[in-house]
């Protein structure tokens, strides 16, 4: 509680559990990253986060959510991501299922980043020039982390 300044935060693979209220009152909290070994989360966990618009959960199997853990958060408008595989389990899942917009976090990177021509330079975060012209399969080829294709950050997980 009392956490404004924090805008965003991801929970480690080490994690199995969120506790009661552990970010209740973070107004300022725009995304969330859940790491696949969260098996429960406690109530009012995340209440009153008000300005969360994203939250991605690795874990397959759905945590299970105490009282009001996602209390007074838009879920018209705030984005769930989930394992691919996990997304009917998502959508049937006690408080999970109230989000509106719940999508599979699909591997990889689509074709959507590159031009026409299927081929793009791709850049580390530093700025390094990694490939030139490269096809999706080489981009897709790459090493885990983040790069910049035409313009757009990608993570190649």
């Amino acid at each position: 509680m009392g956490c404004s300044s924090l805008t965003s935060v991801t929970i480690p693979n080490s994690v199995t559990t969120i506790g009661g209220e552990a970010f209740s009152g973070c107004t300022n909290l725009q995304k969330v990253h859940i790491g696949d070994s969260v098996k429960a989360i406690g109530e009012y966990a995340f209440d009153y986060c008000t300005s969360i618009t994203q939250i991605s959960s690795e874990a397959v199997v759905p945590p299970t959510c105490e009282s009001g853990v996602f209390t007074n958060i838009n879920k018209s408008k705030c984005k769930l991501i989930v394992p691919k595989n996990s997304l009917d389990a998502y959508k049937q899942a006690y408080q999970w299922k109230d989000f509106l917009l719940i999508e599979d976090n699909t591997t990889g990177i689509t074709n959507t980043v590159y031009n026409k021509a299927g081929l793009a330079d791709v850049y580390t975060i530093d700025g390094t020039k990694r490939l030139s012209k490269a096809s999706t399969d080489e981009i897709n080829a790459l090493p885990k982390g983040v790069y910049i294709v035409n313009g757009k950050k990608i993570i190649i997980k």
